[in-house]
């Protein structure tokens, strides 16, 4: 019996690594994102909205999309696609939604200044009722 030494192919090392950084990366946005919240909450007469476009958010949030396409990429050439087109795929996979939800962000977010936290909280409108948008708002 001749085992055969344990080989790690390049590819799945690219995976581990990518998936690392853009889970890393995720969190330092996070935690930006939830700083400037905070920020903006305790000086709300002051700031009228929440600066969440700043070049270290955004660079994280870049950081992030780039890992996570290339996670994809590499996830993809697992299953035999050449790879351009595997990391073509994770990129038009990753980076059309990440577009999307970052212009959903900055709706989001000036509607938690405009309306506070519970103009964001789904279960704040009635739970248990019909969702109708022309009925009055249920009293506490």
């Amino acid at each position: 019996m001749n085992p055969e030494p344990f080989v790690n192919p390049p590819v799945y090392t690219i995976i581990m690594v990518t998936n690392f950084f853009a889970i890393a990366f995720g969190f330092i946005f996070k935690d930006m994102l939830e700083y400037q919240v905070a920020k903006w909450d305790t000086n709300r007469q002051s700031e009228k909205q929440i600066t969440y476009d700043t070049l270290n958010i955004r660079t994280a949030y870049i950081g992030m999309c780039t890992f996570l396409s290339l996670f994809m990429g590499a996830s993809l050439s697992v299953f035999g696609l050449t790879s351009w087109l595997s990391y073509a795929i994770g990129a038009v996979i990753v980076l059309l939604p990440a577009l999307l939800v970052w212009v959903q962000l900055g709706s989001m977010l000036s509607l938690l200044v405009s309306g506070g936290s519970e103009a964001v909280d789904i279960d704040s409108y009635g739970a248990g009722q019909k969702f109708d948008l022309q009925a009055p708002k249920p009293s506490k």
